[in-house]
């Protein structure tokens, strides 16, 4: 069985600095699953086809953890100042 998602996010001017940093996941290399993520805008475009729902659970935990986590940091990154 086949199973697909498909997952927009609205990042804003984030967009682009979460898709540089996951572009190294993306080389990775899975039997049961494959991903892929473009950036279209200010949003970005994850699609994830899986051969079953465990792998597909398991691929989503992943990637939405990835994505939260960077989306987390950047906007921490933003707002923290350099004293010097």
């Amino acid at each position: 069985m086949l199973v697909l998602a498909e997952f927009e996010f609205d990042a804003g001017s984030k967009s682009g600095i979460i898709y540089e940093a996951l572009l190294p996941e993306l080389a990775e290399d899975y039997q049961r699953t494959k991903t892929t993520l473009k950036l279209e805008d200010n949003s970005l475009i994850l699609n994830v086809e899986a051969n079953d729902l465990v792998s597909m659970r398991a691929a989503l935990n992943g990637w939405l953890r990835l994505i939260k986590i960077t989306y987390e940091m950047c906007s921490l990154s933003l707002n923290t100042q350099v004293i010097s």
